[in-house]
């Protein structure tokens, strides 16, 4: 061997011994609120966190009662992504004191899905206006059902304050009204629900329309309506029982960051995400919404994003 193969080869065994040596690049760690187990915010969580992981983020997952909890414990710092509902925010935004100061520290990295607004009553309730004087199951409280449920309740103008409005478990309390305990249930979800669709076929129970008309009457009482709210249809058969099409209200979820964050990371983290949207959709139909297409996202603007992903948005729509 000659000495200069010799020396290279020296050269190239040293230097492979001490790359070898060196210990791993860490992977940014993050934490991301979802919502309680077996949630559709769970499961989007799962395919995000194995979109992420090859990509050198070390994503946690944190359980909580849903959407207003998320929103206040990101604002707080208590985390760096969560799941919530633009409706959600909007409240916690208009709360007024230190919400709306902590609000402030909300931003968006993406719209993620629709989510309807599902009213489930005992037959005989006509209209919103019928549930006043009823037992209403609106959900866990700081949940973005219990969200959906007060502001809809305030737009056909019903005083939340006197009415019977009752927390709890959605699972528990679609029993209830199944049992005749209640006689309306609230629950904001993607339309397809795995619960919602586990209700049996025979269950004496309807979906309320609540479609344009209530939310023209809303807007009077809430001007903000138009921008959370848009009539959607929820086709018959969507659920077991459901036999007929249904028009009802819908919200959008986004993935929310706290502001914090310093901006080269949610850039890279934005990258990779928007990058990988078709991956996301195929995991998971809850990322439905992803998309840098506007034709299929009708959210994408107007949204308080992040400066880290504005950046990427910039940046992606010069090319």
């Amino acid at each position: 061997m000659k000495r200069r193969e010799l020396w290279g080869w020296g050269v190239a065994g040293l230097l492979g011994s001490w790359l070898i040596g060196l210990p791993a690049l860490a992977a940014t760690p993050l934490t991301l609120f979802t919502a309680r187990p077996g949630s559709v915010y769970e499961r989007a969580g799962k395919s995000l966190q194995k979109v992420l992981q090859p990509q050198g983020f070390n994503l946690t997952l944190k359980e909580s009662p849903g959407s207003m909890f998320n929103l206040e414990q990101l604002a707080k710092g208590q985390g760096d992504l969560a799941f919530a509902q633009k409706d959600a925010f909007i409240l916690f935004k208009n709360l007024g004191g230190k919400e709306r100061a902590l609000a402030e520290n909300l931003t968006v990295i993406g719209p993620v899905n629709q989510e309807v607004v599902h009213l489930l009553t005992r037959p005989g309730v006509k209209s919103l206006a019928n549930l006043s004087g009823k037992r209403i199951g609106v959900g866990p409280q700081d949940s973005g059902t219990y969200v959906s449920a007060l502001l809809m309740l305030q737009m056909a103008d019903l005083d939340v304050t006197r009415e019977r409005l009752i927390t709890g478990e959605v699972r528990q309390q679609i029993q209830d009204l199944l049992a005749g305990k209640l006689d309306a249930v609230f629950v904001t979800s993607a339309a397809g629900s795995p619960t919602l669709k586990g209700i049996s076929a025979q269950a004496k129970i309807q979906l309320l329309p609540v479609g344009q008309e209530a939310l023209k009457q809303g807007q009077k009482i809430f001007p903000e309506a138009a921008a959370l709210y848009r009539p959607t249809r929820v086709p018959a058969g969507t659920y077991p029982w459901q036999p007929r099409t249904v028009t009802a209200l819908a919200t959008y979820s986004c993935l929310f960051a706290r502001r914090s964050l310093e901006q080269p990371l949610v850039y890279r983290l934005a990258r990779t995400l928007y990058e990988q949207q078709a991956t996301l959709r195929q995991a998971d139909p809850f990322w439905a919404l992803f998309t840098l297409d506007a034709q299929q996202n009708p959210f994408l603007t107007d949204l308080n994003y992040h400066p880290g992903v504005r950046q990427y948005l910039g940046e992606n729509q010069r090319r």
